[in-house]
């Protein structure tokens, strides 16, 4: 496995992306649209990222990403994972700062898309993940996470850009999911876990909000 290590200067980053010892190390860094670029010793371009995506501030406090922290691990010269790392105040140390890791970007297909993206909070715990679960270049599933516990998830069943499951976890484990099963915005269907078992589902018939019917699972007898 290559990888590329941030290096303490401004923008860039150096290191052997494609494997390959014999033409020496690449270097990596923000070109002038804020897209990640990989450069070989002869100037010319590896690999490069989508715009935006080099120095555009982390959501939620304005910090902008630093250099990125990358690996390639089919060693085809596009990276499939990488890290975003970012200098905040040191609350433990007034007047230091350290470097947090604050969003990961993992291939899970090796197509050069990226199918998961972690956001971290200031503790370096993961905050939100977007997942791309039918690998089709778009999010379909948004989880959101507590001191790094899954505490609920959304989920968009057919691409129009609003969720469609949503699921209520308690302590890491599924206590609730609510689905929109026409499509209208609004839950028409509850089902509520015991220990991450289903145990009684609720349905509302004629969309008015309200549950007509409760039924037991059949699981639970």
């Amino acid at each position: 496995m290559s990888s590329i290590r941030s290096l303490p200067v401004a923008a860039a980053a150096a290191g052997d992306v494609d494997g390959n010892p014999t033409n020496g190390n690449e270097v990596v860094a923000c070109a002038s649209d804020a897209s990640v670029v990989a450069l070989a010793v002869d100037g010319s371009v590896r690999w490069k990222s989508a715009p935006n995506t080099c120095g555009t501030p982390y959501p939620g406090d304005g910090f902008l990403l630093s250099v990125p922290n990358l690996a390639d691990l089919d060693e085809d010269g596009v990276p499939e994972t990488t890290k975003y790392y970012d200098e905040i105040p040191d609350p433990e140390r007034p007047g230091q700062r350290k470097t947090i890791l604050v969003r990961q970007e993992l291939d899970l297909t090796w197509d050069g898309r990226t199918d998961i993206c972690r956001y971290f909070g200031a503790h370096g715990k993961v905050e939100r993940e977007e997942w791309d679960l039918d690998y089709d270049g778009r999010v379909d599933e948004v989880r959101y996470y507590e001191d790094g516990v899954i505490t609920r998830s959304e989920r968009d069943r057919n691409n129009d850009g609003r969720p469609e499951v949503f699921r209520y976890f308690s302590e890491g484990k599924l206590e609730r999911k609510e689905t929109d099963s026409n499509g209208d915005g609004k839950v028409d269907r509850w089902e509520y876990y015991d220990g991450r078992v289903l145990d009684r589902i609720g349905v509302d018939k004629d969309h008015d909000g309200s549950v007509d019917t409760w039924a037991k699972a059949a699981t639970k007898g």
